[in-house]
């Protein structure tokens, strides 16, 4: 499988963390999507499309569609024929390239259509007759350009959502740090990522220790001893972690790092400093 990442044009950088796709001929077996503090991840398919279980069954998704997994898990399928570009949009900027609360958009799979028309449809058209990942880029940096929208969410704001994505800190604080009273923070907060800080904060822990487990040398063997321990500082200690690991992902941290080598997973590091 061929897997490639990109940064978008440097006006977009604020709001999208990176391009990124995915190229092969083989059926992948896909580790769930798992809750995230993460913005939306809008996928153009021009490929196969993915299939997701809900309750009534399997749903084949839109060529292109966006997502935002919040509360629980959510299984995909993929059988052959893979290609895709991807849009990590960052935490709580949403809003400024969709003109549309981020809310509208957790814990589903909404149409690009929906969001942005027939543009959309000629956009992934456009991209599937594309030869090369630079075109792809090329293409969506002059679309994301002209879709995005003003106002920002705020430097208060971003400030509180860096610091929440980063490290364990007190809402409190955070308010106090940027100038907000707690009430204050807690509003704009939620209005710009569809979260309220606490849980923005546990979600984001999740995320560390999940890409921590995840991208750590496949040819590493843990000891149990380093699977039971800590992955993360922000948890009070060893069963809250264990606790909080099920009922998020339905994994202990031991038992996601022994099934990760079975399963492909959209965890990437970080861009270098």
């Amino acid at each position: 499988m061929k897997i490639v990442h990109r940064l978008p044009a440097a006006p977009l950088r604020s709001v999208i963390d990176r391009y990124w796709s995915w190229e092969g001929a083989d059926a992948l077996r896909l580790l769930p999507l798992m809750p995230s503090p993460g913005g939306l991840e809008i996928f153009f398919h021009y490929g196969r499309p993915f299939a997701a279980r809900n309750d009534c069954g399997m749903d084949t998704l839109p060529q292109a569609h966006l997502s935002c997994v919040r509360t629980q898990p959510v299984e995909l399928f993929q059988h052959g024929g893979l290609g895709f570009i991807a849009v990590r949009i960052k935490a709580g900027a949403g809003t400024q390239l969709t003109g549309m609360p981020v809310t509208l958009f957790a814990d589903s799979f909404i149409a690009a259509t929906d969001v942005w028309g027939e543009a959309a449809n000629d956009l992934l058209e456009q991209i599937a007759q594309a030869s090369s990942m630079d075109e792809r880029v090329a293409l969506l940096d002059s679309f994301f350009l002209a879709q995005r929208q003003r106002p920002r969410r705020g430097a208060a704001i971003d400030l509180a959502v860096g610091t929440l994505l980063q490290q364990p800190s007190r809402v409190a604080d955070i308010a106090r740090d940027v100038g907000l009273g707690a009430r204050q923070l807690e509003k704009r907060f939620r209005a710009a990522t569809g979260l309220t800080p606490a849980r923005f904060r546990r979600l984001a822990r999740l995320r560390r220790s999940i890409r921590s487990l995840l991208l750590a040398p496949p040819q590493t063997t843990l000891p149990q001893a380093t699977l039971t321990t800590l992955i993360d500082t922000a948890y009070y200690d060893q069963a809250q972690q264990v606790r909080e690991f099920r009922e998020l992902t339905g994994f202990t941290p031991g038992e996601l790092r022994r099934v990760a080598p079975d399963y492909s997973h959209f965890y990437n590091p970080p861009w270098p400093k």
